[in-house]
This record gives C-alpha cells, sequence and structure tokens, in this order.
C-alpha cells in the first residue's frame, strides 16, 4: 500500500477506540501487515491465529460481536483488498473455531461481493475460504435448507477458476462429501448438469496443463520435477465426488442423469493414458454395477472402456477384470458376453485396438475361469474361436494377431480348457487351427535366449507372435506323435502346411514323409499338381526352410518331372516344369539355386528349340529380376511370390527391416514376400568369398555351360546363348563385376580355325598383360588374391564346364562385312537370321556375328567401366585380336577399335576408378600392347591409319616412363610392318629417343631398336651423316651411362645392373659397329673421325665428357697414343680397329685366319721372317733376301690381313737375278703356312749378299725405329719361341666375326611331349618358308667356312644340311631339329605310336644341340600355350615361340605317314599372314629388370618381316644370355676385344723380355769394363 493511505489507516484506528485492547491489537497486526506488498493467497497463518486467539480469549458474546462488527466493517466495499482478505481470513477462521451470534449468511452477505470475477485471485480465494467456513458452519447448526439453496446459488454461478479447488471443498461441504445433496428448486441448475459441465471443463485444463508439463519437463534431466499438477489433483476430486454422489444418492437420478454422467467419465478415460484417470472410470462402472444399475445402453460402451483400459494400463488388469467378473455375475451376464464378441465382430464400428485386446483376453479368462462350475452366461469355444477368426479378418493388426496368439497359447497348453475343444469344433470354419494360422501371418522366428516381446516396435511384436506359434507347434507336434489330437489328421497337417515357415524340420519331415507316404505328388495320384504345387509352396519357395529340407523337396520334385516326362503330355510336363523354375526370380538362397539351375542344364540339353527358348527366358528373369537395377518394367510385372502362382504385390506388405532369423525356416511368409518384392535385393548370408556367390552369378555360369554344351551338340542352342550373353554384355554396369566376368571368360575364350569353326582354348599369351593391371596371381599378395574378382592364370575348371578339345562343328563364326552375303544365302533357303547371329537349320550349323561381340568390348573401352570388368577386357582382349581369323570380318570394328586406342594413346581414357598401385600409364601400357596385336589387320588400314598409330605411338613415347619402354617396342614392330610410315616419323623418334638418354630404364630397349633398324635397308636408305650422327650420338651417351653404372661400387653390388651395364655396353658398341657398316664407304670416310671421337670421348675416365660433336686434338693419331683411352678399353680399341679396317674397305671378315706363307722349297737361309708387336697389332713379315719379296701379315682384333710385296725390278742390286722375281712370286702359294709355324731367324754371315731384310719393310710401312718414341714397335727377340708360337696360334684360332647358335624347333598340331615334338622329320609349308628367309641352306661335311656350333661335319651325324647367316661381322648357325636325322626303331610302326618310332639316341643328339642353346626357337603349330619345360635344359636361357594366329582345321600330327600336303596348308597368299612372336625366358634368368625383348609381351608379326624380325630378336637375346651366363665374375668379352687382350699380353711378355735381355747386356757390358780395368 502506498504512503497516502497511511493517516486513514490512522484516523480508522482512533475511531475504534471503545474496542478492547485486544480487538485493536488486532487492526494494528492488520495494518502493519498492509505496509508489506500483501499478495498471499490467505493471510499469515501466525496473524490469524493470533487475531482469532484475540478475538475470542475472555471476552463475553456481546464484545466478541462487536469486535466481529469491527470486522465485518473491515470487509466490507469500502475497505482495500489487503484489508478485506485479512479480515476475511480472520472471521473465517473465528467461525471454523468459535461459536458465534451473528447469522453466518449474514456474514456471508457482507463479503459476498468479494467473489465477483473482477476481484483478484487472492480476494476470491479469501471469500471461497470464507464461504466454506459458513457452509460447514450452518452444516453442523443444521440450517435451514433456504441457507444451503443460497451456498449451492452462490457456488454453482461462481465461473470456474483458479480457485476451483476451495470452490469444490465448499460444494463437497455443502453434500456432505456427496451423501446428502440439497433440496433443489425447479428454477436451479441441475446439479448433474452442473457436475459435467465441471468435469469436462477440468479435464479440459488438466489436458492443457499436462501438455505445458510434458513440455517443461522435457527441457528438464530432473524426473522429479514432475509432480502431480493442481488441476490433476481437481480433477481426480471431483470424479471421486461424482462417484459418492452415485454411491450414495443412485436412485435420486434419472437413468438419464447417469448415462450423461458415466458418458463423461468414459469419454475421459479414452482420451487419456493417466493411469489415475482411467481407475475413476473403472470405479464409476463397478460402482453402478454394485450399487446401482449400469444403464444397458452403456452397457458395450462400458465394457470396451474396461478392454481398453486393461490393455493400455496393464496394473488395472485385475481391476477390470473384477468389473467384468461383476458384470457377467449380474442380471447382465449374456449382455456383457454378447458385448465382447460385439467388440470383436462387429465390422461397422470403429474400435480401438486396445478395446479388442482387451476382449481377447477377457474371453480367454472367461474360458478358463473355474472350468466346470455352472455360470450365468452362455459361452462356448467354437463362438470365442469366431470372434477370433472375425476380428483378425476385420482389424489387419499385427498387435491383434500378438493377442489372438497370446489367447490360444493359453487355452491350447492348459488341458482343461483344451479338452473343451471337440472334433467338430476343428471340423468348422473357425477351427482354433485356422485361427491359429491367421494369427500366425506375420510372426516372426523366434530367437533362442530372446524373451517374448511386446513393445511397440512391430518386428519384436512378430518376434513375440512367432515365440507363442513355435509353443503351439510344439504341443500340436506332441499330440500328433502320441495321438492325442483330439481332430483329424488331415487338418493337422493341413495347419502344418499354413504355417509352414515357422514349423521345425522335425514337423516339416512330418508333412513331407505324410505326402510322400500317400503318393500325393506323383501324377499316378488325381491331385498330383495342386499337391505338387502345394509341398513347393510350404517347403521350396520358402526361402529360408533348412537347406537340407528344400533340398530334398526339390529332388523330388526333378524325380516327378523324369516320371512326368515319360508318362505325362509335353504341354503339362513344360507346365510343371515352369513351377520348378517359377521362383528363382526371387531365390535368395544361392545353394538352392545352384542345384536348380544345374538341373535346368541338364534338362536344356533334352528339351527342343521352343522349350529352350523358354528355358533361357527363365534364366534371364531370375536374373534380371534379382539384379537391383532392372527391378522395373516388364520384369517387374512377372515377379512371382514365393508363396503361389499370384503376384506378390497382392499380398499385405509390412516393413522389412526386422533382425534376420537364427532358428527355424524362415521369418515370416509375409515378411519374405514384402522383402522379394522390394528393389533391394534378397538377403544373402554372410560367407567366405568362395561362398559368396549371387544369382546372377549362377545363372551367368549356367548359361555359359548350356553354351559350350551346345558347341557339341546343337549349334542353335549357342546361338540362343551367344545372344543372351551379348545383351547382358552391353550394360555392364547393370550387373556386378562377377557376373560380367563370368560371361567374359566364356567369350574372350572362342576362337576359330582356319575353317571358321569355333574352339574354345584356355587364355594364354597375357601374363605380362595381367601383372600390369595388377592380376597376376603369382605376384599378388594372398589378401590381393582373395579380394580380387579375377586373377590369371585361373583354374582351368573355371567355366564349370571342360572346354571341347575340338573345334565346333555346328557352329561358325561370320562378321559385319560378310553379313549382306549370308543374309542373302539364308533368305534364299527360308532361314531366319538377325544381328547376333544365323541359322541355317537345313546344316544344323549356326553362325556367330562376332562383330556385334567386338563392338560391345570397344564400347566399353572406349566409355570404360569398372575397373575389375575394364582390367579383364584390357587384359583378355589382344589375346583374342591376334586370332585375325576371328575378326577379318569386322573391318568397321577394327578401324573403330584402332582409332579408339589412338585417341586414348594421347591421354583421353575414359574415367575410370583405377585401384591404388595401378596408375594411368599402366592403363596405356596395356592399350600398347594391344595395338601390337591389332597391327596383325594391316590390310584393313590405309597409309593415313598406319601414320595415326605411329603418331600414336610417338605421342606415349613422350608421356610416362612407363609407357615408352612398351611404346619402343611396339614402333620397333611398325618399323617392320610400316615402313613408310616409320620413316616419316623418323626424325621424331629420334628426337624423342635423344630426350630419353637419362631415362636408364629405356636404354636398352632404344638400343635394340637401333640394333634392329640397322639392318632393315628401306629404313636407311635415305639416311644423311647428320642422320647417322644422331645414332652414334645416342650410342655414345649410352656407353657413358653403362661406364658410369660399372665403375659404381653399390651398383656393381648387384648382379642385376652388373648384368644390365655389360648388356647395355654390348648393345652400344653392336649399334656402333652395326651402323657404320650400314653406311656407304664415302659416308664412312667422313664420319670416321666423329666416331672415334666420340668413343674415345665415351669411354674417358673423367665424369665429364666434351661432345662427341666437339673438338679433339687427338682424334686423328688412333689408338696408342698415352692419355686418348684408359688401357683396359678394349671394347672402344676393338671399335676404333675396326673402323680402321672399314674405312677404306668393304670386305667381309672371314671366320678362319690363316694364310700361305713364302715357298717352303726355298732354302730356309734365304727367307728371313720378324714379328713385330705394333699397337694393337701383331706384325709378321718374311722376306726373301735376295729378292725382296716378302709376306706381310697384320694380325688385328678385329681381323687378319696378309699382303705380298714384289719389289720394282729396278731395286735390285746389280748381282741379283731379276729371274728370281717371278720364281719366287710363283712360289708364295706354293706351300700352305700351318698356323703354328713361324719363320726361323737364321743367322747370315759378312759374306753373304742380301738384298732385303724384313726389317727394310716395316720401316718402310710403318716408321724409322730412330724416330719413334715409347710407342716404338716392339721386335719379339725369338719369334720361335714356343710360348710365342702358342700365343700367335690361339690368336689365329679365335674368331674375327661374332657367332650365334640358335635352335628351331617345329612343334606340330596337339604335341605336347619333348619326344613327339623331336621326333618331327617335316613341318608344314610355312615353317619351311621361314627356315628359307632365316638363312642359306649349307653342306655340313667338309664345311671350314662357317661356324656350325657344334654340328659334325664329318660323318653327317646331324644331318647334311643346316642353315646359316651372316653379315660383314656376323655369323648364326641355325640347329634345326627337323633337319637333324631320327633313326627309326622299325619300319612297321603304326600311327598311333609315332612316339615309339625313333630311338632314344637319335632323339638324346637333337636334345644335346638344342639343350645346349642359350636361346631356340619354337614354331608352335600345335594350338596349345607353349610350356617352357617341355625340352628341358640347363642352358636354354631364352625360348621364342612363333605361333600362327588361327590354328590349323586339320587333325593331323606331322609324322612319317603324314602326307605332306596334308601338313603344308594353304600356300595361297592372305592378308592375314601373320604369326604371333613371344619371347619366354626361363624362370631362373632375373631378367624383368635388364631384358625385355620387344617380343617379351605378344607381337604380331607379317610373314614378310617375320625371319628379319625373329633373327634380330635372337641375336640380342643371345647375347644378353652369354651376358648373364657369365655372372657375377666372369667378364663378357666379344670375339674383337679376346684378340685385342691376347695382342696385348703378348706385347707384355715381349716388352718383359726385351727389358730382361737389356738389363742381362748391360750387367755383361759392366762385367767386361770391369774385367779390362783389372787387367
Amino acid at each position: 500500500m502506498s504512503q497516502s493511505e497511511r493517516p486513514t489507516e490512522s484516523k480508522a484506528s482512533s475511531n475504534s477506540a471503545n474496542s478492547t485492547y485486544r480487538f485493536a491489537n488486532v487492526f494494528k497486526t492488520l495494518t502493519r501487515g498492509l505496509k508489506n506488498s500483501y499478495i498471499a493467497s490467505t493471510s499469515s497463518p501466525a496473524a490469524s491465529s493470533v487475531s482469532s486467539s484475540q478475538l475470542g480469549d475472555g471476552q463475553t458474546p456481546k464484545d466478541s460481536d462487536a469486535d466481529i462488527d469491527g470486522v465485518l466493517a473491515r470487509v466490507g466495499s469500502n475497505s482495500n483488498n489487503a484489508e478485506r482478505i485479512a479480515a476475511a481470513n480472520v472471521l473465517a477462521d473465528v467461525i471454523s473455531r468459535t461459536a458465534i451470534s451473528k447469522s453466518v449468511v449474514e456474514i456471508w452477505y457482507t463479503a459476498q461481493d468479494m467473489l465477483l470475477p473482477t476481484n483478484p485471485l487472492d480476494v476470491r480465494r479469501a471469500a471461497l475460504n470464507l464461504l466454506n467456513a459458513c457452509i460447514v458452519y450452518d452444516m453442523d447448526e443444521d440450517s435451514a435448507s433456504v441457507n444451503k439453496l443460497v451456498y449451492y446459488r452462490t457456488l454453482v454461478e461462481h465461473p470456474l477458476g483458479d480457485d476451483f479447488a476451495i470452490q469444490l471443498k465448499a460444494f463437497k461441504a455443502l453434500t456432505k462429501n456427496g451423501r446428502e445433496l440439497p433440496v433443489l428448486g425447479p428454477s436451479e441448475s441441475p446439479m448433474v448438469l452442473i457436475l459435467s459441465t465441471w468435469l469436462r471443463a477440468i479435464f479440459k485444463d488438466v489436458s492443457l496443463a499436462r501438455s505445458a508439463a510434458k513440455t517443461a519437463f522435457q527441457n528438464t534431466s530432473n524426473e522429479s520435477e514432475r509432480l502431480r499438477l493442481p488441476s490433476e489433483e481437481n480433477l481426480h476430486n471431483l470424479c471421486s465426488f461424482i462417484i459418492n454422489i452415485i454411491k450414495f444418492n443412485f436412485f435420486a437420478f434419472d437413468e438419464k442423469d447417469i448415462i450423461s454422467l458415466l458418458k463423461d467419465i468414459l469419454n475421459i478415460c479414452r482420451r487419456t493414458s493417466n493411469k489415475s484417470d482411467i481407475m475413476e472410470g473403472i470405479v464409476m462402472i463397478n460402482t453402478l454395477t454394485v450399487y446401482g444399475n449400469l444403464p444397458l445402453s452403456m452397457l458395450e460402451h462400458s465394457i470396451e472402456t474396461l478392454c481398453g483400459a486393461s490393455s493400455v494400463v496393464p496394473e488395472l488388469f485385475s481391476s477390470c477384470w473384477e468389473a467384468i467378473l461383476h458384470l457377467v455375475n449380474s442380471h447382465l451376464a449374456n449382455n456383457a458376453i454378447v458385448a465382447l464378441y460385439n467388440i470383436l465382430r462387429e465390422p461397422d464400428k470403429v474400435r480401438g485396438r486396445s478395446a479388442m485386446k482387451g476382449a481377447i483376453v477377457f474371453l480367454q479368462n472367461l474360458l478358463e475361469h473355474e472350468p466346470g462350475q455352472t455360470k450365468t452366461y452362455n459361452l462356448t469355444v467354437n463362438s470365442v474361436m469366431r470372434s477370433y477368426n472375425t476380428v483378425m479378418t476385420i482389424r489387419d493388426d499385427i498387435y491383434i494377431d500378438l493377442a489372438v496368439c497370446t489367447s490360444m497359447k493359453a487355452l491350447m497348453l492348459n488341458g482343461e480348457t483344451y479338452s473343451l475343444m471337440t472334433y467338430e469344433d476343428y471340423k468348422s470354419p473357425d477351427s482354433p487351427l485356422v485361427v491359429i494360422a491367421q494369427a500366425s501371418k506375420r510372426a516372426f522366428l523366434p530367437v533362442p535366449g530372446v524373451e517374448m516381446q511386446t513393445g511397440d516396435d512391430e518386428n519384436d511384436v512378430g518376434h513375440s507372435i512367432g515365440q507363442l506359434l513355435n509353443e503351439i507347434l510344439k504341443r500340436l507336434k506332441v499330440l500328433y506323435q502320441h495321438g492325442s489330437f483330439n481332430g483329424p489328421p488331415e487338418s493337422l497337417i493341413q495347419f502344418f502346411l499354413d504355417v509352414n515357415s515357422h514349423i521345425d524340420e522335425e514337423t516339416a519331415s512330418i508333412v513331407v514323409e505324410y505326402y510322400e507316404s500317400e503318393y500325393l505328388c506323383f501324377p499316378s495320384s488325381s491331385g498330383w499338381r495342386e499337391n505338387s504345387e502345394a509341398l513347393l509352396d510350404a517347403f521350396y519357395r520358402n526361402q529360408l526352410c533348412p537347406f537340407s529340407l528344400r533340398t530334398k523337396v526339390i529332388q523330388h520334385m526333378m524325380a516327378v518331372y523324369w516320371i512326368a516326362k515319360e508318362v505325362c503330355d509335353e504341354r503339362m510336363v513344360d507346365e510343371f516344369l515352369e513351377k520348378i523354375f517359377q521362383t528363382i526370380r526371387v531365390e535368395s538362397d544361392m545353394k538352392i539355386l545352384d542345384q536348380v539351375i544345374d538341373f535346368g542344364v541338364e534338362v536344356a540339353s533334352l528339351i527342343g528349340i521352343d522349350g529352350f527358348r523358354q528355358l533361357v527366358r527363365t534364366f534371364r528373369g531370375c536374373m534380371r529380376a534379382q539384379n537391383r537395377s532392372l527391378m522395373d518394367g516388364d520384369d517387374k510385372e512377372s515377379n512371382w511370390s514365393v508363396l503361389s502362382m499370384t503376384p506378390a504385390a497382392a499380398g499385405p506388405t509390412i516393413s522389412t527391416t526386422s533382425r534376420p532369423p537364427t532358428l527355424g525356416m524362415s521369418r515370416s511368409r509375409a515378411t519374405s514376400s514384402a522383402s522379394l518384392t522390394s528393389s533391394q535385393a534378397p538377403l544373402v548370408p554372410d560367407e567366405s568369398k568362395d561362398d559368396k556367390v549371387t544369382a546372377s552369378q549362377i545363372v551367368a555360369r549356367a548359361l555359359v555351360i548350356m553354351f559350350i554344351n551346345g558347341l557339341e551338340r546343337n549349334g542353335e542352342k549357342s546361338a540362343i546363348i551367344y545372344k543372351e550373353l551379348l545383351e547382358i554384355s552391353r550394360r555392364p554396369a547393370d550387373w556386378d563385376p562377377e557376373t560380367i566376368i563370368t560371361i567374359y571368360r566364356l567369350l574372350f575364350r572362342i576362337r576359330v580355325n582356319k575353317a571358321s569353326r569355333v574352339v574354345l582354348i584356355q587364355p594364354m599369351d597375357m601374363d605380362g598383360l595381367a601383372e600390369t593391371v595388377g592380376r597376376f596371381a603369382p605376384n599378388m599378395t594372398p589378401e590381393a588374391r582373395q579380394t580380387a574378382v579375377w586373377v590369371h592364370p585361373e583354374p582351368d575348371t573355371i567355366l564349370g564346364a571342360s572346354l571341347p578339345e575340338r573345334a565346333s562343328f555346328y557352329v561358325t563364326i561370320c562378321g559385319n562385312d560378310t553379313k549382306a552375303q549370308l543374309e542373302e544365302e539364308y533368305l534364299a533357303d527360308g532361314e531366319a537370321f538377325g544381328n547376333e547371329y544365323y541359322m541355317n537349320r537345313k546344316r544344323g550349323i549356326a553362325s556367330l556375328n562376332i562383330s556385334t561381340w567386338l563392338a560391345i568390348i570397344i564400347g566399353q573401352i572406349k566409355d570404360g567401366t569398372t575397373w575389375e570388368i575394364y582390367s579383364f577386357i584390357v587384359a583378355h582382349f589382344a589375346p583374342q585380336l591376334s586370332n585375325l581369323s576371328l575378326f577379318m570380318a569386322s573391318s568397321s570394328e577394327i578401324q573403330w577399335l584402332r582409332s579408339i586406342i589412338c585417341d586414348q594413346l594421347t591421354g583421353r581414357l575414359p574415367l575410370l576408378d583405377i585401384p591404388k598401385g595401378i596408375t594411368r600409364a599402366d592403363v596405356q601400357v596395356v592399350l600398347v600392347r594391344t595395338m601390337s596385336s591389332i597391327i596383325g589387320y594391316q590390310s584393313f588400314y590405309s597409309k593415313m591409319d598406319q601414320d595415326n598409330i605411329v603418331k600414336a605411338l610417338l605421342v606415349g613415347l613422350m608421356s610416362w616412363e612407363r609407357i615408352a619402354t612398351s611404346c619402343v617396342h611396339c614402333l620397333l614392330v611398325c618399323s617392320y610392318e610400316f615402313p613408310l610410315s616409320i620413316k616419316k616419323f623418323l626424325s621424331q623418334i629420334f628426337t624423342n629417343f635423344q630426350t630419353k638418354i637419362t631415362n636408364s630404364g629405356l636404354s636398352v630397349h632404344i638400343l635394340e631398336f637401333l640394333t634392329a633398324m640397322a639392318r632393315i635397308p628401306s629404313l636407311t636408305s635415305n639416311f644423311t651423316q647428320d642422320d647417322f650422327k644422331r645414332v652414334f650420338a645416342m650410342s655414345f651417351k649410352y656407353m657413358e651411362h653403362a661406364n658410369d653404372l660399372s665403375s659404381s661400387s653399390s651398383a656393381m653390388s648387384s648382379n642385376s645392373n652388373k648384368v644390365w651395364s655389360q648388356y647395355l655396353i654390348a648393345l652400344a658398341y653392336s649399334v656402333v659397329s652395326t651402323w657404320y657398316l650400314t653406311m656407304r664407304m664415302a659416308d664412312r670416310r667422313d664420319l670416321a673421325p666423329f666416331i672415334i671421337r666420340g668413343l674415345l670421348l665415351a669411354n674417358r675416365p673423367s665424369s665429364s665428357s666434351a661432345s662427341p660433336g666437339g673438338s679433339c686434338s687427338n682424334a686423328h693419331n688412333g689408338p696408342g697414343f698415352s692419355g686418348v683411352m684408359t688401357p683396359s678399353d678394349e671394347r672402344s680399341w676393338a671399335s676404333v680397329d675396326l673402323i680402321s679396317r672399314f674405312t677404306y674397305s668393304d670386305i667381309e671378315l672371314k671366320m678362319h685366319t690363316v694364310f700361305s706363307g713364302l715357298g717352303r722349297d726355298r732354302p730356309r737361309n734365304e727367307v728371313v721372317g720378324n714379328i713385330w708387336i705394333h699397337g694393337i697389332s701383331i706384325v709378321s713379315i718374311e722376306t726373301f733376301v735376295k729378292t725382296g719379296i716378302s709376306q706381310v701379315v697384320v694380325r688385328r682384333p678385329t681381323g687378319t690381313t696378309s699382303f705380298n710385296i714384289f719389289p720394282d725390278s729396278r731395286m735390285l742390286p746389280g748381282w741379283a737375278d731379276p729371274e728370281l722375281l717371278l720364281s719366287g712370286g710363283s712360289s708364295l702359294s706354293s706351300t700352305a703356312m700351318l698356323p703354328g709355324d713361324t719363320p726361323t731367324e737364321v743367322s747370315i754371315s759378312a759374306d753373304d749378299q742380301l738384298a732385303f731384310l724384313p726389317d727394310y719393310f716395316f720401316t718402310e710401312l710403318v716408321a724409322a725405329p730412330e724416330f719413334q718414341s715409347v710407342l716404338a714397335p716392339a721386335l719379339i727377340p725369338n719369334p720361335a719361341d714356343p710360348a710365342v708360337v702358342r700365343a700367335i696360334s690361339m690368336f689365329d684360332r679365335t674368331p674375327v666375326v661374332e657367332f650365334h647358335k640358335i635352335g628351331i624347333v617345329y612343334i606340330g598340331l596337339n604335341q605336347m611331349s619333348e619326344r613327339e615334338i623331336l621326333a618331327n622329320s617335316v613341318g608344314s609349308k610355312s615353317y619351311l618358308d621361314f627356315l628359307d628367309d632365316m638363312g642359306k641352306l649349307i653342306r655340313l661335311r667338309g664345311n671350314k667356312q662357317v661356324y656350325t656350333g657344334g654340328l659334325d661335319t664329318e660323318h653327317d651325324i646331324d644331318g647334311e644340311y643346316a642353315y646359316a647367316w651372316s653379315d660383314k661381322i656376323t655369323q648364326a648357325i641355325f640347329h634345326c631339329t627337323t633337319l637333324m636325322p631320327s633313326r627309326r626303331v622299325g619300319s612297321d610302326s603304326s600311327p598311333e605310336s609315332d612316339e615309339q618310332m625313333y630311338d632314344d639316341e637319335s632323339l638324346s643328339n637333337k636334345k644335346r644341340h638344342i639343350g645346349n642353346n642359350y636361346v631356340n626357337i619354337y614354331w608352335n603349330e600345335s594350338g596349345k600355350p607353349f610350356n617352357f619345360e617341355t625340352i628341358r635344359s640347363q642352358f636354354n636361357f631364352i625360348n621364342i615361340v612363333i605361333s600362327p594366329h588361327t590354328k590349323a582345321a586339320s587333325t593331323f600330327s606331322p609324322g612319317p605317314s603324314s602326307v605332306a600336303s596334308s601338313l603344308l596348308g594353304d600356300s595361297a597368299q592372305s592378308p592375314f599372314d601373320f604369326y604371333k612372336v613371344r619371347v619366354l625366358i626361363h624362370p631362373s634368368v632375373d631378367a624383368s629388370a635388364v631384358f625385355s625383348s620387344p617380343a617379351s609381351h605378344l607381337k604380331m608379326v607379317g610373314k614378310k618381316s617375320l625371319s628379319l624380325f625373329v633373327r634380330n630378336l635372337a641375336f640380342n637375346a643371345d647375347i644378353f644370355a652369354v651376358v648373364w651366363h657369365a655372372r657375377p665374375d666372369d667378364e663378357y668379352l666379344s670375339n674383337w676385344q679376346y684378340r685385342l687382350r691376347q695382342i696385348r699380353n703378348l706385347k707384355d711378355r715381349t716388352n718383359a723380355a726385351i727389358e730382361k735381355a737389356a738389363t742381362t747386356a748391360l750387367e755383361r757390358t759392366g762385367e767386361n769394363d770391369l774385367k779390362s780395368d783389372r787387367e
């Protein structure tokens, strides 16, 4: 209160001076309280207590009345709110504790305006407290009813608000808590109306308060903060008040009043889940039933409320059940039973789930309640079952099913209630078994160890139903087994079938055995098809049945099929077969699917074409239906349910996110159906990698097997499968990679023979391709092999069937180029054709259009796909392309492929999910190797196409280092096949090579390219000197790099690095010598200084060197000058010697270096000979001393030269006879000098007349000794010394040319063993043509000029002839096994025993030569992969395998009884006359980082270039093999290096002998001088 009001308060206190001290003290106290902001709902209890005690203690009634009057004055409207509240509280307290003389009604009249709605809440509350005190006082005083009406009207007219609790308290006081009702007049509001109004309003407030409290509670973590709301207290007090009114005054109300109140309370029960609220309704129903009469119209509503309450609030079940018992024991018993029935049976009324569940439980309890006693109601098992069945039909609700199933379980397991179920009950349409089956339609399988749950999750409910059903099934199974089942056995068997997805395997076996024992599935039974359908539907199509059970059923159905095929018509059999395959579209058990598909494969071989087509369509549907990307369109419409022949969409659809079951046969029938009709793939158990097989993989494997079977039986069937496989291949992204690869395993194995007949082969010639894409199994980790979809090599049985050994008679190959011709031919014959294949039914031959397959693969290479598929394609494509006859009619597709590969080599690769460890460069490497295969289609290409191929390879060469090697190899092949294009871009090729000089990994390959190129005259015919310089400059750089590597201590620690450096140096010097001899003599003379200078600079000991084209003052000085070459640089000395030899001559080097000497018929004292070591030469001169006729033999590292000198007659002294010149000249070649012979130095006396000595010619030809320095020639003191003779003889026996011995072995058709291969004495025409191109046929006997590599040259032991090849500095002999004799054991051997026709000695002789060769060439026409170990050898390190691109159609093998024409093949020239060439290295040779031949990976080489290509390969391989075999301690020496080393050794010994002689002479001179001095 404000300060301005305080004087007024003081004045009021003075006016009451007549009051006693205590009364004045009360108002003083009130005045003090008003100073504070008094806003409490009631006055302070302490103040009230004090005031009231002060007011009544020790006073007379008169005094008390005077005090009350004073307080009443303060209560009046003239006082402020605070004063009135305080005064009202004092009055209420006084009235409640003491008797007063004033009328309490008058007191109330004074304060009644405080209840006006306009007053604050605390004012109204104070007024209601006062009113309550007045009512209590009047009730105690037995006041007149008029006062009660005053109070009643006041309470009824007062609006409901926050003070309702006090208002209700006053109302209870007015009625003595419902026991006594006031007598109301007609004008008064009926109490029922008032109570109903209050009940609805208060419940509304409660709902709002609960909603607000719920929101507030969500924002707090303390549950204790949620206390009972005031409005909730008001509601419960009001309900209790109403129940008391009904209980004590039931007959005071009309039925409509009871119905009104009951409706309000029951509506509250339906609209709330609060246990206390619902309990009020239950008490209300019980009160009416016990103390009154429940209106019949409200009976069903009340029972529905009880049913719902018992279900919603399980704690109230006993109360609800008690109320039900009260009802069924009353006069309303049968009405109550009917009400329970109606709750479950009436479809027109909307019933709550909870009410239905409660009714189900109450009916069960009523059946179980005190069995055997007389009941006041009529309840039968059949009626209850009908109600259960009806409610599940009306209300499709899983929770209703749970309630019914729970009830049925209790009834079935209860022996007394089970005995109530009669035989007639089981035959009824509402049989207990029917009810159980209906209730279990959504049941899940029970999980062992998991308690039954009834939560809100439908999955938990399904599992709960499953557990209940499982207990019921166990009970029924035991009853059946013990013969205690009350009903007919067939009804129980049918029930087991109806719930087949929930019975255990033992129960299922009972059903199957019943069917088998009654022969219900065999054609002898009238309903065999329906019975088979039922059995299939129950235990086969139910996909999660035990595997053994499903297997038993399907195998039984297969047996039925074979019997039906014999006794039934074809249409019926086909329909039955369709039923077996009906659900493979949705089969999730891959083992079962595998069995069914295998059965289909077996059937496919025996049915006709129409049935075969239908079967293929079924398989196709299975693949597409189980593939999530194709579950739309036409296939989805025909997706059949696993339950029956009706579409799955007809059944109910529920959530399919349940936990997978671990016990029993399936989760549920409906769940299986729903899951299989969804867009997701069916559940596949988590198994190991070997067992992770999808349906599409199984069907794909089946299609593959059917294709293979058709090759040997029916070409049209293979053609139909071929079409299906291509359809799948067109969209690889729609399938899992395993499926596509399963199909590609077959399609990439397709080859043709020369008769265009299809043959399937195992993959070969793809080891390197597989390794490049990371799928070569020997180099993969176990983890990588486990996760990879494919690896190479794979088992031969990977396709699921053995490959036919012979080409198919029923299937051929065609292409788009021959399409028009075939169509015209087939149209004329009335046959059908399509894009994928053509069928000639008259001949029974199908032609597969391979162009379609080729176009599909090219498209996937172009656009890209998953890595698993893409890597498989690029690894297998090149070997298939090498079968040129396969795609010879697909020119457009080959051109497209060429264009795409060229584009992708320039960097336009598709988007690929390349795994870690693989790079885009690896992808391009594979494309380059594929390019090597399509080179064989040369006839399809124009000059521009060939240019584009070379240009693309150049781009690849300039990109990643990883691809450069393959590009170099492919460019080398192009050098043979596209020489004009290579010649056009040769300058760019050399430029790229020069930029790669620092790339050590590429050096060997570039040098091999240059070595081979030098032997292709068409490429070097227009070379200028600058072009030659570029080649030599590259060689010098590689020499320098190899020398640096050799001198590196770290490099020398690695054997492979040592081999690499020596091989690199050998190749570099080979390039120098080969290219130098390729030049014209005029160019040699001009470039000799450049080459010598480059050699010197490349081999300088210092790391820095000038350019080969730079200045070098010593360039013309030649070898022998100190500082120009290191003493150990033998290769350069030898190369310089070669250059000096061929700069001014072009003679060929001969193998033998023994020359004829001067005539041996002359007296030895007339011939004088001396030997000098001059530089790197051994100069021998024999002179006829009288005439000067001399023979000069110069032995150098690269050869031996002999000159005969005839002095001019005018040079002879006068005493000399000129005729001696003529006679001496004629005798020069009269006698041959033996290799070990040397001239004998003869003592010539002073009297002898001498015209010439050898020294004269040496000084004239070389230089005068007195003008020479330290490099003066060293005269061998004693040429006849045995050591000197041996040294020179050994030197003369060392060849001056490079030797190679190479084996050539022929492998005939289908030959695989060593004996049959070595026994070949004849080969095909292609093989013979190859031999003719490899070399020249020479006669072995008496041969002394050609290196024979160990072949016998005296007795024809190794044959009469051999093939040899040579150029100026190289000779090669080829050990051809077909030219070596094979001695027969007898002459009467049959062709079947060809291996036994030859003795072991003759075959061993062949093997002796072949096995001792480092390199062998195999001409492989076997049609099978080459096995390196076929002919084992310790020294055979490298094999070059040549194979025809297409296998011969002949079935003959070469042998003595074979007709030559049958082996030679077609001699006509073909544009596809190409051969596959590949180099194989023995596993013991670690050559991966050293020797990588251009043909280490498959190459296609034309017949014209084949011999040159292979010969160059063989020479490089032989050089490498020699280098490798010399490791790790031996050094590789060429013949020239070895000869140079011999010269140096001889020179060292000579200088040592001269020095020793000089020392001895000096010592002797000193001794002589000393002796003279002494004398």
